[in-house]
């Protein structure tokens, strides 16, 4: 395709037909032509391709070379000389050095070329030959799936809904109270330039062109595009081309079944232009929640600043508080069923009118925004009939997730009537409450009411609370557990036996809060995307291996790290072998090779410094204010009684704790105990990347002195 003759084209368009175009009919104009041009300068042509093993490194100078050997090799086994097979061993050992320099840099440059996590998983996929297994149930016809999905998914909601309807409640809305959102701005041509830009560019059938292509074409698209968004924003409506998605049935974890339906998640996907709507949306509606200090403190999800970490380090912290305190806590985690498909509209927009003040034009867009949806099920080439989306929002959208938070939000409140601490990610909610031991059974008791009220709340709201898969674990000191006689939790009709060890927003919790059971799975992980790395490392150059093992090892090793503050130094060792390992593969020693000289030569810090740079820089944020507030709020600035020279040094106040076991480990305690101990030149850096670097530095001369 001629790129420069297909822009030229497109120029010629937004110049005129766009310009003369009425606004009624911008979209669909805007649609139609660019379709044309697209089907002009690049027509769709259908071909028969025979499915034959890849080696997209191949070149002309290798062809060349392995004909030569196939030559040496005849002359040979004709001639039976010594001199023509040393020939031969040697062309074959130069074919040899040439497949692996050409694999090392095609696969080099393609994982350069990785801008996301999905696009190196594809990369590394093809470098370790995984097949692709296709996903899709193989006794249902290829044909037949697509209408045969769509029926599932939308008769899967039905049933769900059917069951909730049957309970007539009277609703009631917190009220509004502040500066009411009544409009949405138009926004800029600069603004959608910039929006555009910071997209990835993924497309949908529905797109008359792909989103990389439109990207070539934004000096002359943005003024059109511009005009589209405005022209929903200011009316108040969204056009009916922008409420139509495209499902794509994803299966729900590696492993399940692949014929069962009801193993598989409807994954919406929506027009590049309606992300780019909802997009300029969501800047206004968090703009409107922040002013009004409208936001659930106790929900991490879709925040600044926010993460599945500082939500599980005030999780941990509470477990850990109350361990220390002699107490044993138990800790329940929620499970909802299709909870982004089943909110009922009517309840949402009435949640957004009277408890988030959206209003006038603003809220007529979110009722046009919600109203006369469809989607369609999409598998290859064939598509099943459109189905209305009558319940929930889309799980593939910009403002779904977002919507549903402030859908749920009032969900803390019902909590918090039964005194239990809580905290949420998205739709995964947990609880936790805790007593000595002597009044266990008062906090199961409670507990189990508050999870009572938790599923009325939700049956009154349209969501359906999992029973059968609500976890419950119970926490504290060995001594402490040995006195409960409880080990179980009633919700409903089901009983729900506690559990040694549950897994919380990808993190193992065990129930002696030793963190054992998640250490050793991120180990056996760790080794075994080390030993696939090991397996094509001949065919990796120096930088390709320390990017592949930054992604697929390091990642692992510091995700939620900061939760491993003050454990005892055998536990951190595992990960520290791990580490080692992956030095050890990346620079191709043995394992009787020092690691020390490998660690500084990559500039990597060790495990028990890894998790110290990261509880740094949470005690950097705290005084930026850019901790959320639920663990702002545990941290105090150190104000001694007395005028000293210490009052200006940026200290943290260290808390009393009584055990080391568990309260030495907690955030409150670990965060200002580093921090304190970073020399006052690092504290008072005047940016967060100045004091990246200082740390990095202070922590790797200390662990390397």
């Amino acid at each position: 395709m001629n790129v420069d003759k297909f822009r030229e084209d497109v120029k010629v368009f937004a110049a005129s037909t766009a310009a003369d175009t009425p606004d009624t009919d911008l979209l669909m104009v805007f649609n139609t032509c660019l379709r044309q041009l697209m089907d002009s300068h690049a027509p769709l042509v259908t071909r028969q391709v025979t499915d034959r093993p890849s080696a997209p490194w191949m070149s002309e100078d290798i062809k060349d070379h392995k004909r030569l050997v196939r030559k040496w090799e005849r002359l040979w086994r004709t001639s039976g000389l010594t001199v023509h097979r040393q020939i031969y061993r040697q062309q074959l050992d130069d074919i040899k050095a040439l497949h692996t320099s050409a694999k090392q840099e095609y696969y080099t440059s393609r994982l350069a070329e990785c801008k996301d996590t999905k696009a190196l998983f594809s990369v590394t996929d093809e470098l370790f030959a995984k097949k692709k297994a296709t996903a899709l149930p193989k006794l249902i016809p290829p044909s037949e799936l697509p209408e045969t999905f769509s029926n599932f998914f939308d008769q899967k909601i039905s049933d769900i809904r059917k069951g909730l309807d049957s309970s007539k409640t009277q609703m009631s809305f917190a009220a509004f109270s502040g500066t009411p959102l009544t409009r949405f701005s138009p926004v800029s041509e600069k603004f959608v330039f910039e929006l555009i830009s910071k997209c990835a560019p993924k497309s949908c059938t529905l797109d008359p062109i792909p989103t990389s292509l439109m990207k070539t074409c934004l000096d002359f698209l943005v003024p059109v595009v511009t005009r589209i968004l405005n022209l929903s924003l200011q009316s108040g409506s969204v056009p009916a081309q922008f409420k139509e998605a495209v499902i794509t049935p994803l299966l729900k974890k590696p492993g399940l079944d692949t014929e069962c339906l009801k193993n598989y998640r409807p994954i919406s996907n929506l027009p590049f232009l309606t992300k780019l709507l909802e997009k300029c949306v969501l800047a206004q509606l968090q703009e409107h929640l922040l002013s009004n200090d409208l936001l659930d403190v106790h929900q991490s999800a879709y925040k600044k600043n926010h993460s599945t970490e500082t939500a599980l380090l005030y999780v941990t912290d509470k477990l850990l508080t109350s361990a220390d305190n002699k107490e044993v806590s138990v800790l329940a985690l929620l499970d909802l069923s299709a909870a982004f498909d089943t909110i009922d509209h009517d309840v949402l927009l009435k949640r957004l009118q009277f408890t988030f003040g959206i209003a006038d034009k603003a809220f007529q867009w979110f009722v046009s925004y919600l109203s006369e949806r469809f989607q369609r099920v999409q598998i290859g080439q064939k598509e099943s009939s459109p189905v209305p989306l009558k319940h929930g929002v889309p799980q593939g959208s910009v403002l779904g997730p977002v919507l549903f938070t402030l859908y749920t939000q009032d969900l803390s409140d019902v909590i918090s009537r039964h005194g239990c601490e809580h905290h949420k990610y998205a739709d995964d909610t947990q609880i936790e409450d805790s007593a000595p031991p002597s009044d266990f059974p008062k906090v199961v008791k409670n507990t189990e009411r508050c999870i009572e009220s938790v599923k009325d709340w939700m049956i009154d709201n349209k969501l359906k609370l999992n029973d059968s898969k609500t976890e419950v674990m119970l926490s504290g000191s060995r001594h402490a557990l040995n006195q409960i006689d409880c080990t179980s939790l009633t919700i409903g009709d089901t009983q729900i036996v506690s559990q040694t060890a549950v897994k919380d927003l990808g993190v193992y919790l065990d129930s002696a809060l030793t963190m054992q059971k998640h250490i050793s799975f991120v180990c056996k992980c760790a080794f075994f995307e080390l030993r696939k790395i090991s397996s094509v490392r001949s065919f990796l150059t120096l930088q390709a291996t320390v990017q592949l093992v930054s992604s697929l090892i390091l990642s692992r090793l510091d995700y939620c790290n900061s939760l491993l503050a003050g454990l005892p130094t055998e536990e951190l060792d595992r990960l520290q072998r791990v580490q080692n390992s992956a030095a050890r593969l990346i620079l191709q020693k043995s394992k009787k090779d020092h690691v020390t000289p490998l660690l500084t030569t990559l500039h990597w810090l060790p495990m028990k410094y890894r998790i110290e740079y990261k509880l740094a820089l949470l005690g950097y944020r705290c005084f930026e204010k850019s901790l959320p507030p639920y663990l702002s709020h545990s941290l105090s600035i150190y104000e001694p009684s007395r005028s000293l020279r210490s009052s200006s040094e940026k200290l943290l106040r260290i808390p009393k704790t009584r055990t080391k076991t568990f309260g030495e480990r907690t955030f409150r305690y670990q965060i200002p105990t580093v921090w304190n101990s970073l020399p006052s030149s690092i504290r008072d850096s005047s940016s967060l990347s100045s004091f990246k670097t200082q740390l990095k530095t202070y922590l790797f001369r200390k662990a390397f002195a």
